[in-house]
């Protein structure tokens, strides 16, 4: 007959205890992990897109000199427009990144109490 808790079984075997207690703090903490590591990611394509924003930014202050205003007005509206997509994807990453911390956080605490129980 097959266990009632296949899952937590199967975690209980990885860490060689039985005990309750042990098998969800090693479910939370590996939880955590995943969040950190969310929220880690998230921070790194934060970075390559403000690369790409200075880049271009770069670029449309140079057209902006060399060339009269008349001649790229439609290129400069393409460039700004895609800035400001990646103004609002950036602030939809750190958004995601400020939930997965606050996650982390959350399973911290759970570790916490476990740790008392």
């Amino acid at each position: 007959m097959a266990p009632k808790f296949p899952k937590c079984m199967k975690i209980a075997h990885q860490i060689g205890d039985r005990r309750i207690d042990r098998v969800l703090h090693e479910v939370f903490s590996r939880e955590r992990k995943a969040y950190m590591s969310h929220e880690k990611n998230y921070f790194e394509i934060i970075g390559e897109i403000l690369v790409r924003v200075q880049e271009r930014h770069g670029i449309i202050l140079e057209l902006k000199k060399f060339v009269s205003e008349n001649v790229l007005e439609e290129a400069l509206a393409d460039l700004k427009a895609a800035e400001q997509d990646d103004f609002a994807e950036i602030w939809r990453l750190m958004e995601m990144a400020h939930a997965a911390s606050a996650c982390a956080g959350e399973k911290s605490t759970i570790m916490k109490k476990l740790k008392k129980f």
